[in-house]
């Protein structure tokens, strides 16, 4: 043994007993705090460790979750893609047909284009005015427009209704109702035509 653990030894023996235990116990004490501080310390350090990574696989579901709602959208934009590349609706023809299922006459549909550029997509739109309808006529009207099959393809987007001048019961209606086309070479990542309500 070297010097210092002699000169130790040879300490230890000269206490009393009395002495010796409390050393003994001190010494176990020690050791236990020590112990008890190592573990606290590699415990604490092992905890942060499992919330940083209970806190990564969290992150990790949200973006897994995220990349499903993005692969929905995504579709659903490419399917409004694909309606707009297919869009076979001519505005004139299916307002003089809608007009003359349900009795009513037409005139002076003046159409407009007007580019999107954004979104890749042209709008055409035409000014129709209606006169003396009831409000039953009216609504017919506007569903045979946008509903099947023409749903998310021909669009309202101005109404302004007033009541009849010669008839209180009547209104007469001035509205825009637009369609959407694809550009020509309109780039694959461009938005879609307004979503379907």
């Amino acid at each position: 043994m070297s010097d210092s653990m002699q000169s130790a030894a040879g300490a230890f023996s000269r206490l009393t007993s009395r002495e010796q235990v409390l050393v003994v116990f001190l010494a176990v004490v020690l050791l236990l705090f020590a112990v008890g501080g190592i573990y606290l310390l590699v415990g604490n350090r092992l905890a942060r460790e499992e919330r940083r990574l209970q806190e990564r696989r969290d992150q990790l579901q949200m973006i897994e979750g995220l990349e499903g709602r993005y692969r929905q959208a995504e579709a659903e934009q490419n399917q409004q893609r694909q309606k707009l590349q297919r869009n076979p609706v001519q505005l004139f023809s299916l307002l003089n047909k809608t007009a003359h299922d349900l009795g009513m006459g037409l005139d002076n549909l003046n159409e407009r284009t007007t580019p999107i550029k954004e979104a890749g997509i042209n709008e055409i739109s035409v000014d129709v005015t209606l006169k003396g309808l009831s409000i039953t006529k009216l609504n017919k009207f506007l569903e045979k427009l946008e509903g099947p099959p023409n749903t998310g393809l021909v669009k309202v987007t101005k109404l302004k209704a007033k009541t009849a001048f010669a008839d209180p019961e009547l209104l007469d209606v001035s509205m825009t109702v637009a369609t959407y086309r694809l550009q020509a070479g309109a780039t694959p990542g461009a938005e879609a035509a307004p979503a379907e309500p």
